[in-house]
Formats: C-alpha cells, structure tokens, sequence
C-alpha cells in the first residue's frame, strides 16, 4: 500500500534548518489532505533536524493521518496508528 510523503526538507530554508522558519512553514502547511492516510515522514535527509522537529511533523498529522510512519518507502517504523 502507498504512502502519502512528508518530506521534512519542504520546511527548510535553502537547505538550513532555522527553528523560526520550520515552526511558520509548518503552521501554514494545509494537513488536511491527509485525513485519513497513510503518511510516511522521510527520515533521510543530509540536513540535521533535530528530534523535536520530527516529533512537531508528527503533532499535525496526528489529527488527520490514519498512520504515520518514519523512515523511507522500504525501511520504515510505525509511530503511529489510529484506532
């Protein structure tokens, strides 16, 4: 079954991590075509993201994804799962 993708280098600024910018891109970020869809949050990125970060992906999509998974399309870890 496919995935819809996250791709944490969408809330970059020209490939920078800045708190700032991440915390406003994700903000703006429309989640809610993902009601009800399994989303893989790619977790293979040359730029360092720190663990919170991740953890705030999550945050949003938990309202809306059926699942949510971290890693790449075939080496990947549920993190969460609706009931």
């Amino acid at each position: 079954m496919a995935f819809e993708i996250v791709d944490p280098s969408e809330f970059l600024e020209n490939n920078v991590f800045r708190q700032e910018f991440f915390l406003r891109s994700v903000e703006r970020r429309d989640w809610s075509p993902f009601k009800g869809k399994r989303v893989l949050v790619r977790g293979c990125s040359s730029t360092f993201l720190p663990p919170w970060a991740l953890m705030h992906l999550t945050a949003k999509l938990i309202p809306h994804a059926r699942s949510i998974y971290y890693g790449n399309e075939h080496d990947n870890v549920a993190v969460y799962k609706s009931e």
